[in-house]
């Protein structure tokens, strides 16, 4: 190996070294601070029984999801913008990325659409998230357990 890439290799370990438990604390307070600031009570807590925001009812065709088993979701949206709705889902507690599932229209105001659910090494999760028509959102969040 040339002397100079010791040098350097050198260098950027120390550089390394030196910055990397600050920029690890940084992203852990940040990923925590974010979960902190989620209130589940702006969040339509969905199951069988119809929850409704901004006069927008949601449900599902049971009580809590379950991983990789598919959640049939029902909205109810008069007057949506579009003949589909976007659902996103992030994870409460636990970072597990964006989910996104498309709602799609089956007439007189109504959408459906299925929701799968990654595993989880966690018994129970809270997913939470925004339905959107595209010019309108609402909150919806669904429980998961094993």
């Amino acid at each position: 190996m040339h002397p100079a890439l010791k040098v350097v290799a050198l260098g950027i370990a120390l550089v390394a070294g030196f910055y990397g438990p600050q920029v690890f604390q940084k992203f852990k307070s940040v990923i925590e601070h974010s979960t902190a600031e989620v209130n589940l009570d702006d969040y339509c807590m969905l199951s069988t029984i119809s929850c409704e925001q901004e006069f927008i009812s949601m449900s599902l065709d049971r009580e809590t999801a379950q991983p990789l088993l598919p959640t049939k979701i029902k909205v109810v949206w008069e007057g949506a913008a579009s003949e589909t709705l976007m659902l996103s889902l992030t994870g409460l507690e636990m970072e597990m990325g964006s989910a996104r599932f498309q709602l799609k229209s089956i007439g007189n105001n109504t959408y459906e659409g299925e929701v799968i659910l990654p595993v989880c090494t966690l018994d129970k999760m809270t997913w939470v998230g925004e339905l959107t028509d595209g010019v309108d959102t609402v909150n919806p969040a669904i429980r998961m357990a094993r």
